[in-house]
């Protein structure tokens, strides 16, 4: 698993596509919204585009409503403990962590695979990852451009 953040978002992927998937977020709107605020936020980091301000003002709102809810944890070190049945909350300050560290955005990507569309966060020691799943996307790559050169030969 990448990050939660990223995986939530990478539920938008196949939405509306009942032959390639089942939209398993079932809960409440305020999860689906975020989903897509946070889609919005990764597709404009990917693509190098500033993201809106709208969105940046819904990510920055749902990590504030989290952190009010959040309570210092008893062992040490300290720390603070969001609400455990907080899933949005939960979700949103994992977000607001991946959007703050340059580190890790630097290692954000979007799965070539043009059938796909998820996010990836690339830990590969040279940084090349190219799908979310090389057994999967990847594997749909290498079978298209191999049957591609067979139809090319004589």
């Amino acid at each position: 698993m990448d990050h939660p953040a990223v995986e939530l978002v990478n539920t938008v992927a196949w939405r509306g596509d009942p032959s390639r998937t089942v939209d398993r977020l079932t809960g409440p709107d305020e999860l689906r919204d975020l989903r897509e605020v946070l889609h919005r936020l990764l597709t404009s980091v990917v693509e190098g585009a500033r993201p809106s301000t709208s969105d940046l003002a819904a990510i920055n709102a749902a990590a504030l409503d989290a952190r009010r809810r959040a309570t210092v944890a008893d062992d040490l070190p300290l720390r603070w403990s969001p609400d455990a049945d907080d899933a949005l909350g939960r979700l949103a300050l994992q977000a607001e962590d991946l959007l703050t560290d340059a580190a890790k955005l630097a290692t954000l990507g979007r799965c070539g695979d043009t059938d796909c569309g998820w996010f990836f966060l690339d830990t590969s020691r040279s940084h090349t990852r190219r799908w979310c799943s090389s057994a999967d996307c990847g594997n749909r790559e290498r079978a298209r451009r191999h049957y591609a050169r067979r139809r090319r030969l004589p």
